[in-house]
């Protein structure tokens, strides 16, 4: 059975409160030697103080909500194991909710946070969001901070953490052309996603720019996932190409597949650039030459927002992060 605090007022013979007072190291009038009881007992009977109890005096539970649309991601998986590292140091819980990047998921698990009283709710939205809000503006509406990070929307009253798709994609394409690279193919994400669409028109105004005319033959859509980078793979594969901005890691790894299914070889026959950097990137045959997500930075800087929410600043706070590329040998010059 768990020790409660009349438990130990009992066996101390004092109040609850002073018991409580005693506990959480406030002033109270008694003497050192029976606040040193009350340490001793709560050691003793290895005392946990209950935490809904002690919700419902403070208003606050000491727990964060984190829901994110991927957990085989390892791009989300790194800033969940950051995220909740970073609460642990603060004496906060995270309660982490994957959705399978499925709206009727996500609103399940925000309502159900939201009933559960988090102090705040960290969120990669939904592809399908798009413009449906009311669960996170029932968050906002009882003065919880909320925090959206990788994909943000339009309309969203909160506070967001996104790197720079349009520019990270343009400077990716960029490097290509730079190389010799002229007959350039796109395996893009799923174009009703906000990083998407940018990393789509990054490739676009990187052609154009280049005074390249754009082939929408050579665009075909994936949906960030292993499995469409190999399919899609074979599929441009078949086009007149020297090179493909993969616009996730995940799907370059598919496209890696995709040409030893058909005996090319990278980047000798065919260069490639992804989007993220991921750890596995730098340990394929052919490492990969990547754009980078800064997820350090992207971690600390949804710590930073949750350090003013949780102090109580409500202050919408929208942070876009640059790119850098990571050069590594998947891509050829051409001379």
């Amino acid at each position: 059975m768990a020790v409660t605090l009349k438990f130990l007022s009992e066996k101390a013979n004092l109040s609850t409160t002073t018991v409580s007072l005693i506990l959480n190291g406030k002033n109270v009038r008694v003497s050192e030697a029976k606040k040193k009881r009350v340490l001793q007992l709560a050691k003793e009977y290895n005392y946990i103080p209950n935490s809904l109890a002690v919700g419902l005096v403070t208003k606050k539970t000491k727990t964060i909500g984190l829901i994110i649309p991927d957990i085989s991601n390892i791009f989300f998986a790194e800033i969940a194991k950051n995220i909740e590292q970073e609460a642990n140091l603060k004496g906060y819980s995270v309660i982490l909710c994957n959705t399978n990047d499925k709206l009727s998921e996500e609103i399940k698990y925000a309502n159900l946070l939201f009933s559960k009283g988090v102090d705040a709710l960290v969120i990669c939205p939904a592809i399908e969001a798009v413009d449906r809000f009311d669960y996170i503006n029932k968050y906002i509406d009882a003065r919880k901070g909320v925090i959206v990070f990788d994909r943000f929307f339009s309309g969203m009253l909160c506070s967001s953490v996104i790197t720079d798709n349009l520019n990270g994609s343009i400077d990716a394409v960029k490097y290509l052309i730079k190389k010799g690279h002229t007959k350039i193919g796109c395996i893009t994400g799923p174009l009703n996603s906000y990083s998407a669409r940018l990393r789509i028109e990054g490739y676009k105004k990187a052609l154009q720019d280049a005074n390249i005319e754009i082939n929408e033959d050579l665009i075909v859509a994936g949906d960030y996932k292993f499995e469409s980078g190999y399919h899609q793979g074979l599929k441009i594969m078949e086009k007149d190409i020297t090179a493909v901005f993969v616009c996730n890691d995940l799907m370059a790894y598919g496209f890696y597949h995709a040409a030893k299914k058909l005996g090319k070889k990278i980047p000798h026959d065919i260069s490639i650039i992804g989007f993220d950097d991921l750890l596995f990137s730098s340990m394929l045959d052919v490492p990969l030459t990547s754009v980078k997500q800064n997820i350090p930075a992207i971690s600390s800087n949804i710590s930073m927002l949750l350090d003013k929410l949780l102090a109580g600043d409500l202050e919408i706070n929208n942070i876009v992060l640059p790119t850098i590329i990571t050069e590594r040998n998947s891509v050829k010059e051409i001379v």
